[in-house]
């Protein structure tokens, strides 16, 4: 008889007959619900904001770094250089912080699908921006070439968060 033969015939048997006579399909313990994967996915718009909310909270954060580095060209000092980074990084939070979050919200929406919560969240984190890019869109001093950019990106935000809101009502 050969190694092939005897592998074979214990396989059959073993298919056959256990112990306890023929086995019966394992069930599981609990069955897990069944959704409908299409309703519980996100949108494009969900991906696209989150996308965009994370640009802005990398080029904030950039920012914070190259203004830094500006003031570690002038100050030696220890106490100069912990209040540069205190002043660059803590007023640059008001900026990556929010878009961050509104990052993370915007991906979870797009991979669970969008919360009332979230999205109000959303537009509370984003009204102070709306506030502060109109102002330095229109009031100050500051170039157009450095706040259109910022005004887009807040009112485009806005947008995504009121229709997806709006959706929950339909």
């Amino acid at each position: 008889m050969t190694n092939r033969s005897l592998l074979s015939q214990v396989h059959l048997l073993l298919n056959e007959t256990t112990l306890c006579g023929p086995m019966e399909p394992i069930v599981p313990v609990t069955q897990k619900p069944k959704t409908d994967d299409a309703s519980a996915r996100g949108t494009l718009a969900d991906r696209v904001a989150c996308g965009l909310a994370a640009l802005a909270a990398c080029v904030a954060l950039a920012y914070s770094g190259l203004f830094f580095s500006r003031f570690l060209e002038n100050d030696a000092h220890l106490w100069g250089v912990v209040s540069a980074f205190l002043l660059c990084f803590g007023v640059g939070a008001f900026a990556y912080i929010p878009a961050g979050i509104t990052s993370l919200i915007a991906w979870k929406a797009y991979k669970n699908g969008a919360t009332q919560r979230g999205l109000a969240f959303t537009l509370i984190l984003l009204f102070p921006w709306i506030a502060l890019s109109l102002a330095l869109t229109f009031i100050s001093d500051m170039p157009k070439l450095y706040s259109l950019p910022i005004l887009i990106t807040v009112l485009l935000l806005t947008a995504w968060a009121l229709i997806s809101l709006r959706n929950f009502n339909k």
